[in-house]
């Protein structure tokens, strides 16, 4: 918060959500929005308020000028680890990105399905023992702003190897703990899927549903499996039954890279192994919004 230019930084969004007036100077634009945070965040709980304010170093001590120093002031004040502390920043500000959304909609308008909530658990299952590939996942959410009734789930099949950008075929089946309620297309092989649960969620209500979602278009799959969060997930678990009968020659382990990494010609790591089921299983924690994480192979 002690940026200088505050003013240059701060979109017409964030302008009509502080109340700042067009001849603010930065110091007057600074303190308004200092004040619409602390409003928004009066409500949260002491750990997380305490994650805004050292974040945005507007909490006493805390006006470091890298971010870096202001997570380990966090991760002592709380007596945690920095990965604790960063997942905790970006529950954080999940929350507060959900209620400055709810300040600034017009009224009428829907609340984006994408936002709103955050992910405490993702579990994977990827069934490459099939006909046809299945992926079956179990998420347990948090609402990060009251009332929430519907959400997103997407899923991309990636771009074949050959670099074909072609039509996909996949359905969704909603196994419990939400409702299909229409489905988004955008391109060949991405969708998005709308997700009413079976009653509104209070802020801070968690809530778990599965999904399964199948490839029915017998068109070859890219030897990968990776999870991208676009909103704040705390941990994330994939287990991969390959076909035994066609088993990989190698499986590694995929943390934390650039998405578009995985465009480019596969380098294996350190290899994991394939128990007597045809399983590979791992585990991830401390996620980075928009980056990678899962499984590739090669068979």
């Amino acid at each position: 918060m002690g940026t200088p230019q505050l003013r240059g930084k701060l979109g017409p969004l964030l302008y009509g959500w502080c109340g700042i007036h067009r001849t603010a100077d930065d110091r007057e634009a600074r303190r308004e929005v200092r004040n619409a945070i602390s409003a928004a965040i009066a409500k949260f709980p002491a750990d997380e308020r305490l994650a805004v304010t050292v974040a945005l170093g507007i909490a006493p001590g805390t006006q470091h000028v890298l971010l870096n120093e202001r997570i380990g002031v966090l991760a002592d004040q709380l007596r945690i680890s920095e990965r604790t502390a960063r997942r905790r920043i970006d529950r954080s500000f999940a929350r507060l990105a959900a209620e400055i959304e709810a300040g600034t909609r017009r009224s009428g308008d829907a609340p984006d399905p994408g936002r709103g909530w955050s992910v405490q658990r993702l579990k994977v299952l990827v069934r490459l023992d099939v006909p046809q590939p299945e992926l079956i996942e179990e998420r347990q959410i948090v609402a990060t702003r009251d009332g929430l009734r519907r959400i997103s789930a997407m899923f991309t099949v990636p771009r074949a190897e050959d670099g074909r950008d072609v039509e996909r075929q996949v359905v969704a089946d909603a196994l419990h703990g939400a409702r299909i309620t229409d489905i988004e297309l955008e391109g060949n092989r991405h969708f998005r899927w709308l997700l009413d649960l079976p009653r509104p969620l209070a802020c801070g209500e968690s809530h778990t549903f599965s999904m399964a979602y199948r490839i029915r278009d017998d068109l070859p799959i890219r030897p990968t499996y990776t999870f991208v969060p676009l909103v704040p997930c705390e941990s994330f678990s994939v287990r991969i039954r390959f076909d035994r009968r066609n088993p990989p020659s190698v499986v590694w382990r995929v943390d934390g890279v650039s998405p578009s990494v995985l465009s480019e010609p596969p380098q294996p790591g350190t290899p994991l192994a394939v128990d007597s089921a045809g399983e590979v299983a791992e585990d991830f924690s401390g996620l980075r919004l928009g980056n990678a994480y899962g499984l590739r192979w090669l068979l």
